[in-house]
């Protein structure tokens, strides 16, 4: 199977993209009515919990919320949610116009360079909105996807200073031939 080009693995993956894309754009429409019913009936995150023995009993109703869903933190969450889901839905999009041109067999296009940047800047606004979630709501979690957004926003620099070097050298090899 090709690796770039028509028919290819960049093909299956851009399409695997689009869908995980169109699946974040979904769940941020829905986004209002699925924090709703999570703060309705908070026993919809206990299927996630993997330890039975912490579930309430039959007789008694837990309620509590669970450590990450504090009563009135709905507008907090609802605001997060959606800057992250933006910033997500950005790093899709940009993937999808970058494995495009790979699609092309024009990997060092000068819009690489462009995609890479804002790869790297929807990395750092997801970034700072972790680290705003680390000031009210801090979790393990948190602080592990922050740092993590930021090394990835680190390389998205990277690639697209690679991605120009690439570009440069292809261009002057085109004007000597």
């Amino acid at each position: 199977m090709l690796i770039t080009g028509r028919r290819s693995l960049t093909t299956v993956l851009r399409l695997i993209l689009d869908f995980i894309l169109v699946l974040n754009l979904l769940t941020l429409i829905l986004l209002p009515f699925i924090l709703d019913a999570l703060y309705r009936d908070p026993g919809i995150l206990r299927q996630l919990d993997s330890s039975p023995a912490l579930w309430p009993d039959e007789t008694g109703l837990r309620s509590d919320y669970p450590s990450d869903l504090p009563p009135g933190s709905r507008p907090f969450y609802l605001v997060f949610l959606y800057a992250s889901g933006l910033g997500t839905a950005w790093i899709l999009t940009e993937g999808h116009f970058i494995l495009r041109r790979l699609e092309k067999n024009q990997p060092f296009a000068k819009q690489q360079v462009g995609s890479f940047r804002r790869v790297a800047l929807a990395f750092a606004w997801l970034t700072l909105v972790f680290a705003v979630k680390i000031i009210f709501y801090n979790t393990l979690l948190t602080m592990f996807c922050c740092g993590l957004f930021f090394v990835l926003a680190l390389i998205g620099l990277i690639l697209s200073e690679v991605f120009l070097n690439a570009w440069q050298v292809k261009t002057e090899n085109e004007l000597t031939v």
